[in-house]
């Protein structure tokens, strides 16, 4: 009888292990599979990531890899130059996930690693104004060890870890920040800004200004898009909550009430900008079929909507949150322009968003009169879908507010892209599409959000499945793209931190895993011969070469004859326009005194017509040719962006 009572224990004992027992496994694995991919993706970061290039190897980051061969993204600039990019703006994020890594598993070794990269650019990437080189124009070449780029400073929606800038050093970080403001505010009195701001050159202390405030749609030099006026509020109360300083809080305050005050009455909407300058953007896009005095956005065509629209209304909204009683004016803002949005903007048949200008005129069908950043003449304007980052917005702002209209346009939302029924009510039981295909993870942050404040399970699993189909479908060889074919991995992606974010929810963890901001990371610059590009448009989105193939626009401006025509023989359109606002090869074969080329295209077809790129005499080929092929002095073209 004794030796059966031990037998049995010992089976039950052999039943319970894990050889025997897989489900135990499966639920290990469940629960911390997320977290997993994260601690993968950041492991390989730290192991291929780091800067190990040219005579001086440092703390710093590079962006990206090629996912195959580790190899570091490289900008290619016209002269040849290979820059090994490591761009602090566009690690933020990445940061964000290095610090919070350490905040779950107790592992110091990833926060410390950002840690270090933000001390070494304090120290050796710090302009003499106190700005650093970083952002959408400036940045830092591992190769060579020195900035690359130009000297504008621009930030755009892409709101730096301070918090952790301030933890590595104070008196920079506060520095910084009043530097930014200083460098891109034109004339304090009535907050003149401008996008971009010089890195070189003496500033002034910030602050100590009097605000005399006026008329908004005045006539001035800068361009005061809401995605920069974003990013200098959100500054300015970081800095104001890190050192506890007032002043900071109150001119960010000023800064965003600047484009509550462009709303017309009757409709509600804030303008993208709050001041024009010449000439006036929409006059240039939209000709002169306007008058003056309404040619200024409201709702922005289609393009980068989730940047250009809802980044700067997400920032209030955690502004507000994080503020508390102090920063109720962020939240009662975006609450005022979310309902314009929803009543006048939004149409629920198709779940989208008509473009208009701030008097409610609606532009959809519009056909363009010139080139421009929404497109070539002759593009119909059409609306803009509302997808999941709008979807996480509504919900953020139902989480923040309960205000019932937050939440029946969350409803909508929702229902637009195929997530099914959050319910009629916060009291209803939703009817989700649990079988959604969806990888985005602005849809998993804004589930996350709804869960956060109804606590009901159905949205905590469809932010599962969000989860799962991000690792699907944007995990591969240890690092995050949009599919297994992409050769580059950024290492700033949001998927991430989101996934973070779906762990520490997932696990009750109670500490603080850091806020995820909608950040617009990139780094334009001349690129080869193409002009003005972006890395996340040019190198980023290769799936078949490493590097992108020679257009027949980037051969004529090259004085490449045989390229030339080997591309028109192959089937290439002479009239093709390229990125750089619309030029032809016919116009980049002028612009570089191209002769042969020039007289090659025209026989093949060229329109010595055609409008765009930088060209004088009315941005046209025809005046250049002939004598005046080599008398003409370059003038920029005046494109809106």
């Amino acid at each position: 009888m004794k030796y059966k009572t031990h037998l049995i224990l010992c089976v039950i004992m052999l039943l319970l292990s894990p050889a025997f027992f897989p489900v135990a496994d499966l639920w290990a694995n469940e629960s911390s599979k997320y977290l997993d991919a994260v601690r993968e993706f950041a492991d390989n970061v730290l192991k291929y990531g780091r800067d190990t290039y040219g005579p001086k190897h440092t703390p710093l980051f590079v962006d990206g890899l090629n996912v195959n061969t580790h190899e570091p993204v490289k900008w290619i600039a016209p002269n040849g130059d290979r820059w090994i990019l490591s761009n602090l703006a566009s690690q933020q994020n990445l940061f964000r996930t290095l610090d919070g890594l350490t905040t779950i598993t107790g592992d110091p070794k990833y926060k410390q690693a950002a840690m270090d990269a933000i001390k070494y650019a304090f120290e050796n990437l710090k302009s003499p104004n106190g700005l650093l080189y970083w952002g959408g124009h400036a940045a830092y070449d591992a190769g060579a060890d020195r900035p690359c780029g130009s000297d504008n400073h621009e930030l755009k929606s892409l709101y730096p870890y301070y918090e952790l800038m301030q933890e590595v050093n104070p008196q920079a970080t506060k520095k910084f920040i009043e530097a930014f403001w200083s460098a891109h505010i034109l004339d304090w009195a009535n907050l003149e800004m401008n996008r971009h701001g010089s890195i070189r050159g003496t500033l002034k202390k910030p602050w100590d200004y009097e605000y005399k405030g006026g008329p908004v749609f005045f006539e001035g030099k800068g361009i005061s898009f809401s995605v920069a006026g974003s990013d200098l509020s959100y500054g300015a109360v970081m800095l104001t909550k890190l050192s506890g300083e007032k002043s900071p809080l109150d001119w960010a305050k000023r800064l965003s009430h600047r484009y509550v005050e462009t709303r017309n009455p009757d409709v509600g909407i804030s303008s993208y900008t709050y001041n024009r300058n010449t000439p006036s953007p929409l006059q240039d896009l939209l000709g002169d079929d306007f008058k003056r005095d309404l040619l200024v956005y409201g709702m922005e065509f289609p393009g980068n909507w989730h940047i250009v629209i809802t980044a700067p209304q997400i920032c209030q909204l955690l502004l507000g949150e994080i503020l508390g009683d102090e920063g109720m004016e962020f939240t009662q803002w975006t609450l005022e322009e979310l309902t314009a949005w929803g009543r006048v903007a939004y149409r629920k048949e198709d779940n989208s968003f008509i473009p208009m200008l701030i008097d409610g005129t609606n532009l959809e069908r519009y056909v363009l009169k010139k080139n421009s950043d929404c497109g070539p003449k002759g593009t119909v304007v059409k609306s803009t879908p509302a997808d999941s980052s709008v979807f996480f917005l509504y919900a953020l702002a139902y989480r923040t507010t309960e205000n019932n209209f937050m939440w029946e346009m969350t409803r909508s939302i929702a229902k637009g892209n195929d997530f099914g029924d959050i319910g009629k009510t916060v009291k209803n039981k939703p009817q989700l599409r649990m079988s959604t295909d969806c990888s985005e993870f602005y849809a998993l942050m804004g589930f996350l959000e709804l869960y956060k404040k109804t606590k009901d399970e159905a949205f905590l699993n469809i932010a599962k499945v969000l989860g799962d189909n991000i690792l699907s479908k944007r995990f591969h060889k240890g690092f995050f793209a949009p599919s297994a074919k992409h050769i580059y991995a950024s290492f700033n992606v949001s998927e991430s931190l989101s996934l973070l974010h779906l762990d520490a929810v997932i696990n009750s963890r109670s500490m603080l895993i850091p806020e995820m901001w909608p950040s617009w990371y990139f780094f334009e610059f001349e690129y080869r011969r193409i002009g003005m590009q972006r890395d996340e448009e040019i190198i980023y989105p290769l799936t078949e070469s490493v590097e992108p193939p020679i257009s027949l626009f980037e051969a004529a401006a090259m004085g490449d004859l045989d390229s030339v025509k080997t591309l028109v023989s192959s089937g290439a359109d002479v009239n093709a326009t390229g990125p750089a606002f619309f030029s032809t090869p016919l116009h980049e074969a002028v612009k570089g005194r191209h002769t042969n080329i020039v007289q090659f295209l025209i026989s093949n077809g060229a329109d010595v017509n055609a409008r765009g790129g930088e060209l004088p005499f009315g941005n046209r080929v025809a005046p250049c040719i002939g004598e005046r092929l080599y008398g003409y002095s370059r003038v920029t073209y005046n494109c809106w962006r």
